[in-house]
């Protein structure tokens, strides 16, 4: 039997000869358990809203982007075609981007123009982010153009509900065989594109992406076989960084290759560093929780002087003593941690299967929340650690100079 172990059950679960000492276990065990809910809660909704937050910015973004190292656009015959004879590719669009001026009326904005094949409408999900409108880019009419919602506002356009009727926006694209001149419209090109659809992924692209069919964004640029990057969809579940690998090993360096996750490197990497800080900082206050359980752990040593000289006569050494009120800090520790946990997730699985707290006009109808296997990791040896600590130093220190 542990005895050292078993007097520390007794200790912390007997009456004491001064009830504040039972008083100040509990708010110990009280301080660490709402500590440790808080952790649970906290990182779950910190996971929920990065999760909803990268899914927006990266609603937009292919899973695999080609792009050209040392210029702006490439030859669409310098492409090993194949790297397309993938059965895990489900889509893929070549697409032609520049930055033009967009006109309507007498409104001008900068915006993108981003010309694709009609794959890349699939590839986006266009259908979920539709605000109004259609989700076409051309019919045997001519060419169509879908716009940012943040760009139609700006313009002042206006999807009509009427059939063949349109805003038509005018863009402004350079001249690539002219140089822009002061005062003077020599150097940029025009064209008309009716717009039929509106649609939101995030602010970004909302406030200027214009969708327009390939072909027009060629005739608008002065393309002939250039295009800017591809883009390319493959099946969920896909291992992307090993596509990027077997893809860049074909395409040579004259290519760069990059994954959703690269595309939006420094948002993805902003994330992850919120997230360590925000460990940090519930990982100090818990630290702040445990005082409770030092100033316990010294009144019951002071309580208990008596019978420590008496299991030190009876032969008990210095080390089982102070393992006694160790083992009670660890119990405090202990009990406090396990009934945080059950409160938290308790709390975050209602969220999630009920949604107790709504978010009013937001984006999404309830507060995102998501569990993972690493914070439950990440709480638990935080608070083992912590824990440990706070009741070895008192423990150590107190029954040596008691003894003493």
């Amino acid at each position: 039997m542990n005895t050292p172990f078993f007097i520390a059950k007794r200790y912390l679960f007997s009456k004491k000869s001064h009830n504040v000492i039972n008083l100040i276990s509990g708010i110990s065990v009280f301080g660490i358990m709402v500590s440790t809910a808080a952790m649970v809660i906290v990182l779950s909704a910190f996971n929920g809203i990065e999760t909803l937050v990268l899914d927006l910015f990266s609603s937009f973004e292919n899973d695999i982007k080609i792009q050209a190292t040392h210029s702006k656009t490439f030859k669409q015959n310098f492409i090993d075609t194949t790297i397309f004879k993938d059965d895990d590719i489900v889509n893929y669009s070549n697409v032609i981007e520049e930055t033009v001026i967009i006109k309507n009326k007498d409104k001008y904005a900068f915006g993108t123009i981003k010309g694709v094949d009609s794959t890349f409408l699939q590839m986006v999900e266009m259908e979920d982010y539709l605000l109004d409108g259609k989700s076409v880019l051309g019919n045997e009419a001519g060419f169509f153009a879908l716009v940012g919602v943040g760009v139609l506002q700006n313009l002042g356009g206006y999807i009509y509900s009427i059939p063949k009727e349109y805003d038509f926006f005018t863009v402004y694209s350079p001249n690539r065989n002219e140089k822009i001149k002061r005062n003077s419209t020599k150097g940029f090109e025009s064209s008309k594109i009716p717009v039929v659809g509106t649609f939101s992924f995030n602010n970004k692209v909302d406030e200027t992406i214009m969708i327009v069919p390939i072909a027009f964004a060629k005739s608008s640029l002065g393309f002939t076989n250039d295009l800017t990057a591809i883009e390319i969809d493959f099946k969920e579940g896909t291992d992307l960084n090993e596509k990027k690998v077997l893809i860049q090993r074909k395409l040579g360096e004259d290519f760069i290759v990059k994954t959703a996750y690269e595309q939006n490197e420094l948002l993805f990497k902003t994330s992850k560093s919120e997230k360590w800080l925000t460990i940090v900082l519930l990982g100090f206050i818990f630290f702040l929780g445990t005082f409770n359980m030092i100033a316990s752990l010294a009144m019951l040593v002071i309580e208990k002087k008596d019978n420590l000289k008496t299991l030190s006569a009876m032969g008990a050494e210095q080390s089982q003593l102070k393992s006694i009120f160790f083992n009670v800090g660890l119990l405090i520790n202990g009990i406090g941690v396990l009934l945080g946990l059950a409160i938290g997730y308790l709390i975050c699985f209602l969220q999630i299967k009920f949604g107790l707290l709504k978010m009013e006009g937001g984006m999404v109808e309830f507060f995102p929340v998501s569990v993972k296997l690493f914070d439950f990791l990440m709480i638990l040896v935080i608070t083992a650690i912590i824990g440990m600590l706070a009741a070895y130093v008192p423990s150590k220190i107190l029954v040596k100079k008691l003894l003493t």
